[in-house]
């Protein structure tokens, strides 16, 4: 019996070794990785309008006329960052707002049910939770960014008379 085990032992020893002398040597292939950046420090962007607080008056509106098209005020908004921005740093134009989700994702909401204010930059609507619009930047860290609103209605709603008012927020966002 011992000698049986002695000869089981003797055999996967020798399995053993023989499995040891036929494994190759692993073979390795690496690239080098290089990641780069430009930190720069949180730049106070100032925004300004042609008042303060922005305010666009759309004066008096005609309920039936209210189209998405008529009545749109153009204004302007202008950022500066200043030399500490950086060259070539991206920036987003952002807008926030109550939207008006039961008849028009892209505008924000006023007092007066069934009614909302659509905002357009260089033509393209700005949806309210958009920040994904790129802002291009001068060399000297300021843009005058162009903007229209427009007025629109819910089809389902019979508008009434009287004044309104709705308030959205324009942001820029950047690293």
């Amino acid at each position: 019996m011992k000698l049986q085990r002695f000869k089981q032992s003797a055999a996967w020893c020798a399995i053993a070794i023989l499995l040891l002398s036929f494994n190759a040597p692993f073979t390795n292939a690496s690239t080098r990785v290089n990641f780069t950046g430009n930190l720069i420090g949180n730049p106070p962007c100032d925004i300004t309008g042609d008042n303060d607080p922005i305010m666009v008056d759309f004066d008096e509106v005609g309920i039936t006329k209210i189209d998405g098209i008529n009545y749109m005020q153009n204004f302007s908004l202008r950022v500066t960052c200043g030399d500490d921005l950086g060259n070539d740093v991206r920036l987003y134009l952002g807008y926030t707002g109550m939207e008006a989700r039961s008849f028009d994702n892209n505008a924000v909401l006023t007092n007066r049910n069934g009614l909302a204010i659509r905002l357009y930059y260089q033509g393209q609507v700005v949806a309210p939770d958009d920040a994904n619009i790129p802002i291009v930047m001068s060399s000297g860290g300021s843009a005058v960014i162009p903007l229209s609103a427009v007025p629109v209605r819910d089809p389902a709603v019979d508008l009434l008379e009287g004044d309104f008012r709705a308030t959205g927020t324009v942001e820029i966002r950047y690293p």
